[in-house]
């Protein structure tokens, strides 16, 4: 079974690998759909203490996603150990 960690990861990765795969860097990437690019590099370390609250993470996860035609669920990690 995996761990919420391990999930965190994975999720991440996979924002990670479709970015590089469009061979766009983070800072390209927080230009074009105007999020901060920290919160880029927390989606994609799956590191969710970043943002304020948890609609934050939700709502960039989804634009993050949508932007690099992810059909991803969001992982309720904010609120995850």
């Amino acid at each position: 079974m995996i761990n919420v960690k391990q999930k965190k990861q994975e999720i991440g990765k996979l924002f990670k690998e479709r970015r590089q795969m469009l061979a766009l860097s983070e800072s390209e990437v927080a230009s074009e759909i105007f999020v901060n690019i920290n919160y880029i590099k927390g989606i994609e370390q799956g590191d969710y203490s970043i943002f304020p609250a948890r609609i934050f993470a939700l709502q960039y996860f989804k634009k993050y996603a949508n932007f690099l035609n992810l059909k991803l669920d969001f992982f309720d990690i904010y609120n995850s150990q």
